[in-house]
């Protein structure tokens, strides 16, 4: 097998895993994994490539760019899906953090709570 049919698989491949949405949370780490391994993959082929190709490599060739231009804006998506999760989380802890640690900061009002009490 030649490296233009590597990649038409490994691209198809990684075409199939952004095609469905955003794993739970136990199952996300291993998905966020493979598709790494993937992109690496795919990476080391395209590094691989190089002229002259037959015309079937060609036709493969056009596909495979076809279906690159597909990957990226995908890839966009799920990034800005996590990004929106990690802000989320981060929020949540910070409004847990301001919750439990009510009265140490100074007051709007300039009141002041004794802690003896």
């Amino acid at each position: 097998m030649n490296f233009v049919e590597s990649l038409d698989k490994v691209t198809t491949h990684l075409l199939t895993l952004l095609d469905g949405p955003l794993p739970a949370e136990e199952s996300r780490d291993a998905f966020l994994e493979e598709i790494d391994k993937v992109l690496q993959i795919r990476d080391s082929l395209l590094q691989q490539l190089a002229p002259p190709f037959s015309e079937a490599e060609m036709v493969l060739g056009q596909k495979v760019a076809v279906a690159s231009q597909q990957v990226t804006p995908k890839l966009e998506i799920f990034h800005k899906q996590l990004k929106q999760e990690w802000a989320q989380i981060q929020q949540s802890k910070k409004t847990a953090k301001a919750y439990g640690q009510a009265y140490s900061s100074p007051t709007a009002d300039g009141m002041y709570y004794d802690k003896r009490n």
